[in-house]
């Protein structure tokens, strides 16, 4: 039986590993990872955007202050962005100098217009005029930098000194730190997210992926008769069980290529030796890789099964569709409670929804890069994920071994059912 089910497996495992699609998708998924995550860094620490802004100053005082608190807010700020501020002179007619200056700015000669009303603070708004007013950055800093100015005008006029009411109203940033396993602190700006997104992404389209390609396989095989010849050399739930487990070694392949490269690629020596020594990145402790791979098999072999049993059962991808779309239905489910178990990861709905084996590789290693999650909840989602593997391959084996020679009328759903009686 084994020898058997082995053939079965060496076979739709060399088959898709000795394919270009299958090497160039394997280094191309962990490049894109690694330059979502590099390039945006890179960017900040080596220098961001620069922007030449005009200024029509009306009132004819608030140039000056202005361009020093511009100056003052980017001296704190980590991107790398640079905006310098060339007041131009309004003359004896404002509204002609303000259609000069936008000519100027069409001509690209500055990237927008920052244009302050005479009647200011008191009466009037600030106007800024750009071909580009999606540069949010630019615009943060240019309307944080005019209300300051404006503010510490009106505290002058109101008899208060601006610099000792800064002083007062100070904002205090909140330096936010990740709790190891061990109590180590490891300081996280984001990276924790970026990181629980990207793997668990991974995960959702590779058992998709893997799981379609199951299911095509053995529609296939059954539409071309091959399945046939076939079945006269193995048994209908050997086929099943090599072909599941052949696709599934292939992308286990690619999986165990893939926490190699990305446990690599998070290291501060591979930072260090292309030069980015000094920029964060979210390290990725090896135990979630370990679990990155769990969680894709078991997830492979759970859905996997059950797209067998749904290629078995029709001719075409086509009529499959439907089926096809509720089994899908379990896997998006999972990506729609993304932000509620974020923001709760170890709340009564999350430990409920990632114990569930339909959820559980998305869910469960969510959960996982969040937080610190009880030894006992992580066993009991294995122990669970590997009975409902078992219980579905018993229930679709026997869908398999009478749907894979039938033909002819597309089955329903009582003729499932049927199936799985007498079989």
């Amino acid at each position: 039986m084994w020898a058997r089910i082995f053939a079965v497996i060496r076979r739709e495992y060399l088959e898709r590993v000795r394919t270009k699609a299958f090497w160039i998708s394997t280094l191309l998924v962990p490049v894109l990872m690694g330059a979502l995550m590099i390039i945006p860094a890179l960017l900040a620490a080596r220098g961001g955007a620069e922007a030449t802004v005009a200024v029509l100053d009306l009132t004819g005082r608030y140039s000056g202050p202005l361009s020093d608190k511009v100056a003052e807010i980017l001296k704190d700020e980590e991107d790398g962005l640079k905006i310098r501020l060339a007041a131009q002179d309004p003359g004896t007619d404002p509204e002609a100098a303000r259609e000069a200056i936008k000519a100027r700015v069409e001509a690209r000669e500055f990237d927008g217009l920052l244009v302050l009303p005479a009647g200011l603070p008191a009466e009037g708004e600030p106007e800024y005029v750009a071909t580009n007013v999606a540069a949010f950055r630019v615009l943060m800093v240019l309307e944080r930098a005019v209300n300051d100015v404006l503010v510490a005008d009106r505290l002058e006029a109101a008899g208060l000194d601006p610099e000792r009411v800064n002083e007062l109203t100070r904002r205090v940033s909140l330096k936010t730190f990740k709790l190891g396993a061990k109590g180590e602190e490891t300081q996280d700006k984001g990276q924790a997210f970026l990181m629980s997104y990207f793997l668990v992404l991974i995960i959702y389209m590779s058992v998709l992926m893997y799981g379609i390609y199951v299911m095509r396989g053995v529609l296939e095989e059954k539409s071309s008769r091959i399945v046939e010849i076939i079945i006269s050399a193995v048994r209908p739930f050997e086929l099943m069980l090599g072909k599941i487990l052949g696709i599934g070694a292939v992308g286990l392949t690619q999986m165990v290529l893939w926490s190699v490269l990305g446990f690599a690629l998070s290291a501060p020596a591979m930072l260090s030796a292309i030069g980015l020594s000094g920029i964060e990145l979210p390290s990725i402790p090896p135990q979630l890789l370990v679990f990155f791979v769990v969680y894709f098999v078991l997830g492979f072999l759970l859905y996997g099964t059950l797209y067998a049993g749904v290629g078995a059962a029709f001719e075409t991808e086509q009529d499959a569709q439907n089926f096809q779309g509720v089994i899908t239905i379990f896997l998006v489910v999972p990506l729609v409670l993304i932000t509620l178990i974020m923001n709760e990861p170890d709340g009564a709905i999350a430990v409920v929804m990632s114990l569930i084996p339909f959820f559980t590789p998305i869910l469960m290693f969510l959960r996982m890069t969040l937080t610190k999650v009880p030894t006992w909840q992580i066993a009991a989602s294995v122990v669970l994920m590997v009975g409902a593997v078992l219980v579905m391959a018993w229930l679709v084996g026997k869908v398999y071994r009478v749907g894979i020679l039938m033909h002819g009328s597309k089955p329903k759903l009582k003729d499932l059912v049927r199936w799985v009686r007498e079989a």
